[in-house]
């Protein structure tokens, strides 16, 4: 290697170093504000408030989830590729925002012609009507044009404004039982400071000006982000589909409990995720010019490490689940989340595993559409095991849904890359 080489590859490593370490803080974060918040919110609305909180909270997640379709990953590729040509990004920036606008739009009024099917709690749809902020506030969070650019700073200012926003809200606005339903309407103040910032940076950053998308363009990135929103769609299918799925089969009280053990999990996925989405764009550009063999063998030099340290994270969460749960879910009198945290470990090393050789393997080896594939067999597993089980076992019946559709999602992603690879 000559020393012009040399300079560059260690630029390159720099810069994905810097990346994963703005994406720890963030999630750094994710962790510690709900530490902060999770117990004094289970204790002041109660789990059952609490239930009905996380079903509205997950039926906007919905509608932000379509409204994002598969663009944090088709538009963060292209930008990753043409990032020095900024009239082409920001053709890509308007066509995305566009195309996100219609189908967020269109999800809303899907859901409120349908709310007396969606909604069975009085509040619910006020609560839900005050979460439009959050659909409106990250359909201008453009996080994909950060991550194409591999700038994952303005990322982690933008989300941790956001995160810190509602957290002091909290504690200022959520003071009984009977505030509950405001706490959508937080949520939706940091989205949309999210998204305010988000117009600032990507104008004073990248020069990005909001303009008319052109139809053609905004065809163009559905068409692209199709196969990938298959796959993010049922991953969230059975990631996040369980809190709905028990509301219409078992009382609030479990639906709280379930939420705030989920959360918990998802906190500490969250610890170690910031490695896999640093490499996203930094491999979607290096693997445009090598053969897939090549590609396998870089993503195998990732990946064992990568899963050696998410192991030793799961353990630790599963040895140490009582203590998690007095600290997070509001002291021991919410010692039934223990049981529910412990059968989800699985998901904290399954499911990051599957974002590393599914999301970041497979979709940047342009095997989206088996990935999708597997994603909904995973999904329709999920869905049929809660659905079955939930009557009787309640929330740990959605606990061990959620892990064993990880454990079969990978299983399939390996054989898909062991296929590949023998193939060259």
């Amino acid at each position: 290697m000559n020393s012009q080489s040399g300079r560059f590859f260690k630029s390159d490593y720099r810069k994905v170093a810097g990346n994963f370490m703005y994406l720890s803080v963030l999630n750094a974060l994710n962790v510690l504000l709900p530490l902060i918040t999770l117990p004094y919110l289970m204790r002041t609305v109660g789990k059952a408030n609490y239930g009905i909180y996380s079903y509205v909270y997950m039926i906007l997640q919905y509608v932000i989830l379509f409204a994002t379709y598969g663009f944090n990953f088709s538009a963060t590729k292209q930008i990753s590729q043409c990032r020095d040509d900024r009239d082409r990004v920001n053709v890509i920036y308007n066509s995305v925002i566009a195309s996100k606008l219609l189908i967020g739009a269109t999800s809303i009024v899907l859901i409120m012609l349908f709310s007396h099917f969606v909604f069975k709690d009085e509040q619910a749809p006020l609560m839900f009507l005050f979460g439009m902020g959050m659909v409106a506030g990250d359909i201008l969070t453009p996080v994909w044009l950060f991550q194409g650019m591999e700038k994952m700073k303005y990322m982690t200012l933008v989300n941790a404004s956001s995160k810190i926003l509602f957290t002091i809200l909290v504690f200022v606005v959520i003071r009984k039982a009977d505030d509950y339903y405001l706490l959508i309407l937080l949520n939706s103040a940091g989205y949309i400071l999210a998204g305010l910032m988000s117009l600032y940076l990507a104008s004073r950053q990248f020069g990005m000006r909001l303009r008319f998308a052109a139809f053609n363009d905004i065809k163009y990135q559905l068409k692209e982000g199709a196969a990938v929103f298959g796959s993010t769609f049922g991953m969230n299918l059975y990631r996040n589909a369980n809190v709905i799925i028990l509301k219409q089969l078992v009382p609030n009280e479990v639906v709280g409990l379930y939420a705030a053990a989920e959360k918990v999990i998802k906190g500490f996925q969250s610890v170690i995720s910031p490695v896999a989405q640093a490499i996203f764009p930094h491999l979607s550009l290096k693997f445009k010019d090598k053969t897939a063999s090549e590609n396998i063998s870089s993503l195998k030099k990732i990946a064992f490490p990568f899963a050696g340290v998410v192991f030793i994270l799961s353990l630790l969460v599963f040895l140490f689940a009582p203590w998690i749960s007095d600290l997070l879910c509001g002291g021991v009198e919410f010692r039934d989340c223990v049981p529910i945290i412990r059968l989800m470990t699985p998901v904290i090393l399954f499911g990051e595993i599957n974002y590393l050789i599914g999301i970041v393997g497979l979709i940047n080896l342009n095997r989206q559409r088996q990935f999708f594939h597997f994603v909904l067999i995973a999904g329709f597993f999920s869905v049929c095991f809660i659905i079955i089980f939930a009557v009787r076992y309640g929330a740990q019946a959605a606990a061990v849904s959620m892990s064993l559709s990880e454990v079969l999602l990978c299983i399939l992603c390996l054989l898909c890359l062991i296929s590949i690879n023998k193939k060259g």
